[in-house]
């Protein structure tokens, strides 16, 4: 008798427990889903940790050669900063909003920057830029680079479930989805409590925008300015002590619904978060050269044919294939300048066939060249290849010559994709020809997870080791 009141005693206590437990978990909202996450270290790996640098190399990397850009250097004279102070920090004098716009601004100006198939955007530009703003002296590399894998992870999961659809309806993701990736970030860099970090979504979210058809413009590196200072302004709203909506991604007339007309479940957020890593998988794309990732295929393809012998003056017909929607935002078939070329297959196919490789100077030309515009009708484009792996880019380019004879070369995964990655070594190298010296000092600041982040930018101000 006496074991059966026990046994009974105990099972009620267990059905107690997990009501109490099934009410709880009812009781979660999306946004306290995703927090919950953006506070755990569970997945934290070094595969992560070690891709994160490669990024942050990279990052640094296109930060200084942007600041070399005339465009760039007006924005900084018009604002009295002194372009030796990049990458802009809470140490540069500056208010934390108008530091982050402009490193947001010069790291994707010359759209070098790492990009991310689920994105469908820029992680690099728009989340760094941020966390470097309000880096202060007690900040690590270690919780730098965490606080970007974690700001990544956000940037991929949101971008799966709403990609391609925001692409199709204008959105630039970079600014829209970067905003909040951003601003995730930042409470995972501070360290903020679960209250704090969805106040901070809150306020980034509501912000959120960015049109694509800025492409080919200097609107479009000024979306990933502006996605860097509103999660900037969103941190120092929460830091002041001011609250917003507590569920803005789960709550009716949220914004999933709002930018996609559709309301989402948590799990098809927090399912699978870091596992594997969206910084892994699909993983980081590294560019070689100014222009869209999207045209990288393009670009390996006609070096292809380049090395087969294929020049354009002997070309009588090129076909440049992508799947549907493939060359999306490959908007400009027939550029005027060298911005949108930035945005051209048949821009960078022609630089190939008649230099054997692009020249980066072309992408900041006031008006495309005379020959462009004289072979451009060489070009075609068809939307018939299938795209049997999502993380792929196939581009296939058939050429027929002027003496009958035919040529084809297809790229499924390009140099700088995940697939066919750019070395460290190649990174670090890259680093060096923009910071000279100084890129030896910087690298082994970056690999000491202990070394304090705002070391890099006082390295690269003093050229010394501090």
């Amino acid at each position: 008798m006496v074991i059966t009141d026990f046994l009974e005693k105990l099972l009620m206590h267990i059905i107690a427990e997990r009501l109490s437990q099934m009410k709880n978990d009812k009781e979660k909202s999306i946004t306290d889903e995703i927090v919950e996450k953006l506070c755990s270290e569970e997945n934290k790996n070094n595969e992560e940790m070690n891709e994160a640098q490669r990024a942050l190399t990279n990052y640094l990397t296109v930060l200084f050669k942007g600041t070399k850009q005339p465009a760039v250097k007006r924005l900084f004279s018009f604002f009295n900063v002194n372009q030796k102070f990049i990458p802009l920090t809470s140490k540069s004098g500056l208010p934390m909003e108008r530091s982050a716009i402009l490193n947001g601004f010069a790291a994707h100006y010359l759209d070098l920057d790492d990009t991310q198939a689920n994105l469908r955007g820029h992680p690099g530009a728009t989340i760094f830029s941020t966390l470097f703003a309000v880096t202060a002296e007690e900040d690590s590399v270690e919780s730098l680079l965490w606080a970007y894998v974690q700001g990544v992870e956000l940037a991929g999961k949101f971008g799966k479930i709403l990609n391609p659809q925001l692409a199709w309806h204008g959105w630039h993701t970079t600014g829209l989805i970067g905003t909040i990736a951003a601003a995730a970030a930042i409470g995972v860099y501070k360290k903020f409590d679960k209250q704090q970090l969805i106040n901070l979504l809150s306020f980034a979210a509501t912000q959120a925008s960015g049109l694509e058809i800025e492409a080919g413009s200097d609107g479009k590196p000024f979306n990933a300015g502006i996605a860097a200072r509103n999660a900037i302004t969103a941190y120092l709203f929460v830091k002041s002590g001011l609250t917003a909506n507590q569920d803005p991604f789960g709550s009716n007339r949220g914004w999933f619904e709002v930018v996609q007309g559709r309301m989402i479940s948590a799990p098809d957020i927090v399912q699978g978060w870091l596992n594997p890593a969206e910084i892994i998988e699909p993983g980081l794309w590294f560019k070689a050269h100014p222009f869209c990732s999207a045209a990288m295929s393009s670009l390996d393809a006609a070096k292809e044919l380049y090395r087969k012998g294929v020049r354009l003056p002997d070309c009588q017909r090129i076909v440049i294939h992508f799947p549907v929607e493939g060359d999306h935002a490959l908007r400009f078939e027939n550029p005027q300048n060298g911005k949108e070329g930035k945005f051209s297959a048949e821009y960078i196919v022609w630089q190939v066939l008649t230099f054997g490789d692009v020249k980066d100077d072309y992408f900041e030309l006031a008006n495309v060249p005379d020959d462009f515009n004289e072979r451009k009708v060489l070009f075609t484009r068809k939307h018939d290849l299938l795209k049997e792996i999502e993380e792929a880019r196939p581009t296939k380019i058939d050429v027929l010559l002027k003496n009958g004879s035919s040529l084809s070369s297809e790229i499924i995964f390009p140099k700088g994709s995940p697939k066919n990655k750019v070395s460290t070594k190649e990174l670090i190298y890259q680093l060096n020809k923009e910071t000279g010296q100084r890129s030896e000092i910087i690298k082994n600041i970056i690999l000491n997870p202990q070394a304090k982040a705002i070391k890099i930018n006082l390295t690269v101000n003093r050229g010394n080791q501090l």
